[in-house]
């Protein structure tokens, strides 16, 4: 008798126990819910550049998130070049509506693709997101909460030991980073990912000062932040090489130089003094590298 009523009290003090741990989860879930900016306007923007091969997944990804957790969010991949990318895009449109191409028949470079696809948007916030899946979008989009407190949140793929990334890539782009906070004095490790939670208020007015259409674009926005006093958070990120990228050491070493001569010089006071014929040089040719 004793034992039966001792287990009696065990069986009953557990379920106090799981019992409170429900109520403690469903709180914080409540809370959570509450708190977050999921239920809010987001937009996310993708260039995309020759991507026929590696987007489709990334749609998917990207289809099944929002449609399963019923989000009044939007998608829009600033496409550039001639495959088959912008199909597969407006394949999506047709499915679901909320997936949607801004095509240009120019090369307009990375830096215009991602303006092009900001300007097109409406929402509240800015998902960046590169075309190749390297990083999918669920482990970074619980941290859209952070846009409550910052301008921009970027994501670091340098940080983290794990991620496997080219050693031709990973050297060329941390000597580019010196190069930026040594001239720039900006304190960014990695501006060149692709992966970012932007405020559209933060980054309207960074939009008509920036004038480079290549991928130091990524770059000159957190310059501009410097100056503007954004508030900018950097996040480690879990980030897994994706092949078939077009990343090339030689030209974009040299977009780089270029990019950040340029940009130094636009900003000096030495610009008035620049014959126009070798400004025009840039703005028609050499931003687009």
């Amino acid at each position: 008798m004793v034992i039966l009523e001792a287990n009696t009290l065990i069986i009953i003090f557990n379920s106090y126990i799981n019992l409170s741990f429900q109520v403690n989860e469903l709180v914080e879930q409540s809370e959570y819910k509450n708190n977050n900016p999921l239920g809010k306007r987001f937009s996310i923007v993708i260039p995309a550049y020759n991507e026929e091969n590696r987007i489709k997944p990334v749609l998917e990804e990207i289809h099944n998130f929002i449609a399963g957790n019923n989000l009044n969010w939007d998608v829009i991949v600033a496409v550039d070049g001639e495959d088959q990318t912008l199909d597969i895009v407006d394949s999506f449109d047709s499915r679901c509506g909320f997936i949607k191409s801004n095509h240009s028949t120019n090369r307009e470079g990375m830096g215009g693709a991602i303006r092009r696809g900001i300007l097109s948007s409406d929402g509240d916030f800015i998902i960046l997101m590169d075309a190749d899946g390297s990083t999918r979008l669920q482990d970074f989009v619980k941290l859209v909460p952070l846009l409550e407190k910052y301008d921009i949140v970027n994501f670091d793929r340098y940080s983290s030991k794990e991620n496997f990334i080219p050693f031709k890539r990973r050297v060329s782009s941390r000597i580019f980073n010196v190069l930026l906070k040594s001239i720039f004095d900006i304190k960014i490790n990695d501006t060149q990912c692709g992966y970012k939670l932007i405020k559209r208020e933060s980054i309207e007015p960074i939009l008509k000062n920036i004038t480079v259409s290549n991928a130091f674009f990524l770059s000159a926005l957190f310059i501009y932040s410097r100056k503007m006093g954004l508030n900018v958070v950097e996040i480690p990120i879990k980030y897994n090489y994706a092949h078939g990228s077009k990343f090339n050491v030689i030209m974009t070493g040299m977009s780089y130089i270029v990019s950040i001569t340029a940009f130094r010089l636009k900003n000096s006071a030495f610009f008035k003094y620049i014959p126009n014929f070798v400004k025009n040089i840039y703005y028609e040719k050499l931003k687009f590298l």
